[in-house]
């Protein structure tokens, strides 16, 4: 017996938009990582010795760029793993970057849909809400066409589940 047939498969990302936002990843985490992180701790080392107020200043020049840096740092490790969403047959499934399970849920389960549309009119985005609150977002990445998956999901789910698309606040 074979699984569902999947009619549209979206990526995080596409490559070329992996490899730049990876670039300027890699470099932000190597910068604060390999390069700031060894000053902060001997920064930190120093820090007994100086009196109260230049020890708090101290801590917060050392310790807010390396917060800073996990972002950069998670953003890496979403384009390196790349997760897929899936709409098939039977429902939507999109993978997660850092659990083992997917959010996945079937037609049945789908309450609401919500569409945006880009500055060029073409859909950009669709959200779909489950029964029980659990959200997948699909962002148009390049290579999928977003018009006719969302027509699937209105004559899938009826008009009544499915927004008109709205333009994206600028």
């Amino acid at each position: 017996m074979t699984g569902p047939h999947v009619l549209y498969q979206v990526p995080y990302a596409t490559w070329p938009v992996r490899a730049i936002m990876a670039a300027v990843s890699l470099f932000f985490v190597l910068a604060i990582f390999g390069w700031w992180l060894p000053k902060a701790i001997r920064l930190l080392r120093n820090l007994p010795s100086l009196s109260a107020g230049p020890a708090v200043a101290g801590l917060v020049i050392a310790v807010v760029p390396v917060l800073i840096g996990f972002g950069p740092l998670v953003v890496l490790i979403a384009l390196i793993r790349n997760p897929m969403a899936y709409v098939t047959t039977t429902g939507v499934t999109k993978e997660s970057v850092f659990q083992r399970n997917p959010v996945s849920f079937d037609w049945r389960e789908v309450k609401h849909v919500y569409c945006r549309l880009g500055g060029d009119g073409g859909v950009t985005q669709i959200d779909l809400i489950s029964t029980d609150g659990r959200r997948i977002e699909l962002g148009n990445t390049g290579g999928v066409d977003f018009e006719s998956m969302y027509a699937l999901f209105k004559n899938q789910l009826g008009s009544m589940v499915v927004d008109q698309c709205e333009h994206a606040p600028r």
